[in-house]
C-alpha cells in the first residue's frame, strides 16, 4: 500500500462503536496521519468520511481471530494501533464471559502479538471499572481492585501491554456520554431517544460517576497518539454525580419532561459497581493539554449536535 512517508499511518480498531466514530473524526479533524479503519462489519456505515484522502482502506476485521489479526497488521504495517474495539456491557459480562474475554483481552494480546512484529505503538482505552470504588479519586498510579468481570478483563489488557515490552498508552475513562451517530447506546442518547417517547428511564440513585464527553477522549486519543506518550493517563470529567442526577440533567438540557427519570438502586442487577467513580487528571490535562468539559458545557453541545444530524426515521421532537 502506498503511503507518503511523511504521515504515519494509524490502525484503528471498532470504528462503528461509540468511541470509535469519535475517534476517527477526531484524527481527520486534529491529526496529519493516514488512516486504516477497521470493524467486523462488511462495509463502513457511518457517513461523511467515505471521500477523504487520508483514509487509506476499510478493513472487515474479527479481533478475536488471532490468525485474521496477525495477517491484517502485518500487511499493512501501521506505526500505531488504536484499539477502540471492546465488550462493553457490564451486566452481559458476567454471564457471557468467553466472549467478554476474547473481545477484551485475548484481542488485545492478538494486536500486541502483531505490534511486537512491526514494530508498531498501541493505544488502548481502558476504564474505570477497574477500580472499587473506594478510594477516589484515583491517579494513575493506584492500585487496581475490580469488582465485576467486565473490569477483570480490561484490568487484564493492561496488564498485557504493560508487561509486553512495546511502546503502549493506556487511557482510562469513566462514563462516557456525547452525540452517537449509530445504535445509540451511550447514556445521553438513550435518555433523549426514551423521553421523546415519553418513555421512563430508570437510572441509579446508588452510583456516583463523573460524566466523560465522548469528545475529549478522542481528542486525548489523537494528542497521545502524535505525542508518542506512552503509560497510563486517566481521562474523567470534572464533576461527580449519581447517575440519577446525570440523566435528570440530561432531560433538562434536551428540553424534555425529567419527571420521567424513574430513581432505582443497583442492587440485584448481575454485574457489582464501584459506588464512587473519580480521577485525578492532572497528568492528561498537562501532558496533553486537555480541557475536561464539565456537565452542562458537555450536554449543550451534544444537544447542538445532535440537531444538526438527526433523521426523521427517528421520530426526534424537538421543543
Amino acid at each position: 500500500m502506498y503511503r507518503r512517508p511523511s504521515r504515519e499511518l494509524v490502525f484503528i480498531t471498532g470504528v462503528h462503536g461509540f468511541l470509535g466514530q469519535h475517534v476517527v473524526r477526531m484524527f481527520l479533524d486534529e491529526s496529519r496521519a493516514d488512516l486504516v479503519l477497521s470493524s467486523r462489519q462488511d462495509k463502513l456505515l457511518f457517513a461523511g468520511v467515505e471521500d477523504e484522502q487520508r483514509i487509506a482502506s476499510y478493513q472487515q476485521l474479527d479481533l478475536t481471530d488471532r490468525a485474521a489479526v496477525r495477517s491484517a497488521i502485518q500487511s499493512l504495517k501501521p506505526d500505531v494501533i488504536v484499539n477502540c474495539a471492546a465488550f462493553v456491557d457490564v451486566d452481559r459480562a458476567e454471564s457471557e464471559r468467553e466472549t467478554a474475554w476474547r473481545t477484551n483481552t485475548s484481542a488485545v494480546e492478538y494486536l500486541i502479538e502483531s505490534a511486537r512484529k512491526t514494530e508498531a505503538r498501541i493505544i488502548h482505552i481502558s476504564t474505570d471499572f477497574v477500580f472499587d470504588g473506594t478510594k477516589t479519586p484515583y491517579s494513575e498510579n493506584a492500585a487496581p481492585n475490580p469488582l465485576n468481570y467486565y473490569g477483570r478483563t480490561k484490568l487484564a489488557s493492561e496488564n498485557a501491554l504493560r508487561s509486553s515490552g512495546i511502546h503502549h498508552c493506556i487511557l482510562r475513562a469513566p462514563l462516557l456520554y456525547g452525540l452517537e451517530e449509530l445504535h445509540w447506546k451511550n447514556i445521553a442518547m438513550r435518555v433523549y431517544d426514551s423521553l421523546q417517547k415519553k418513555k421512563q428511564f430508570a437510572a441509579f440513585t446508588d452510583i456516583q460517576v463523573t460524566p466523560t464527553l465522548i469528545d475529549d477522549l478522542a481528542f486525548a486519543v489523537t494528542r497521545a497518539t502524535e505525542l508518542r506518550k506512552h503509560g497510563i493517563y486517566h481521562i474523567g470529567g470534572p464533576e461527580m454525580v449519581s447517575r440519577y442526577e446525570f440523566a435528570v440533567r440530561i432531560a433538562k438540557h434536551f428540553r424534555l419532561d425529567e419527571s420521567l427519570v424513574v430513581p432505582i438502586t443497583s442492587e440485584g442487577h448481575a454485574a457489582v459497581r464501584p459506588k464512587k467513580s473519580a480521577f485525578v487528571t492532572l497528568k492528561a490535562q498537562t501532558e496533553l493539554s486537555l480541557r475536561l468539559a464539565g456537565i452542562d458545557q458537555g450536554l449543550e453541545v451534544t444537544y447542538r449536535n445532535l440537531k444538526d444530524i438527526v433523521s426523521p426515521s427517528r421520530q426526534i421532537v424537538y421543543s
